[in-house]
């Protein structure tokens, strides 16, 4: 379904109000991506407008190129499309830490070109990964996977290639750049070998639908 909201000015309105409580807040990651209204080469105006709105409450930015179900999205991950949406986000972002996200379906040339564009931009670093298009390694029947249509798969069949991205990034990126892991982990096991393999942070979704929400609780105990 994407990320649904209410748009920037709304999340923006809210998180201000939320701010003024001075209430004990946990770290608080905005992710902004283009509309669906919004045409591709106009892209960079659009994440401008919502980084203008949200960096003054964000503790950090995650410029979202990469979730599947926003029609034309993933084009902008080529760097030609890119750069532009990183210097306008970067041109508002206050200093805050900007981060990209990125797709487990590129390859593996274009991650490396994404990697070197985050340190000619002086990005904080690159969260891999969202989403797949794939649906390689399924137990439904092709027939029954047509039928529930298309979106990004999350969970265990991408457990293997985000780890694949993060090694990737992790030997492109040094100790400067942060990268948040995501896409498969369910176990501290799993946390244990994103860290081993670089990751600064592992992030998780999926898991809480499977799980509950104690699972980030229970992948802590020792």
């Amino acid at each position: 379904m994407g990320f649904n909201n209410d748009g920037a000015e709304a999340v923006s309105n809210r998180l201000e109000k939320l701010r003024a409580s001075k209430s004990n807040l946990p770290i608080i990651g905005v992710n902004i991506g283009k509309s669906k209204v919004v045409e591709l080469e106009n892209a960079a105006d659009d994440y401008r407008t919502s980084a203008k709105l949200l960096a003054p409450f964000a503790d950090y930015l995650a410029v979202n190129v990469s979730s599947p179900n926003t029609p034309g999205l993933r084009d902008l991950q080529s760097v030609k499309s890119l750069k532009p949406i990183l210097e306008a986000v970067l041109a508002e972002s206050l200093g805050k830490p900007v981060l990209v996200k990125i797709a487990p379906d590129l390859a593996d040339e274009d991650i490396l070109a994404i990697a070197a564009l985050s340190k000619q931009l002086g990005l904080a670093g690159v969260i891999a990964t969202n989403t797949t298009i794939g649906r390689s390694g399924l137990h439904e029947s092709a027939t029954r996977i047509e039928e529930i249509g298309a979106g990004g798969l999350s969970g265990a069949p991408i457990n293997s290639r985000s780890l694949e991205v993060l090694k990737l990034l992790r030997k492109e990126l040094d100790s400067s750049s942060v990268i948040i892991s995501v896409g498969g982990v369910e176990t501290k096991e799993q946390v244990q070998e994103r860290l081993k393999a670089g990751a600064n942070l592992v992030q998780g979704y999926t898991g809480f639908v499977y799980f509950g929400p104690l699972w980030a609780r229970k992948l802590n105990r020792i």
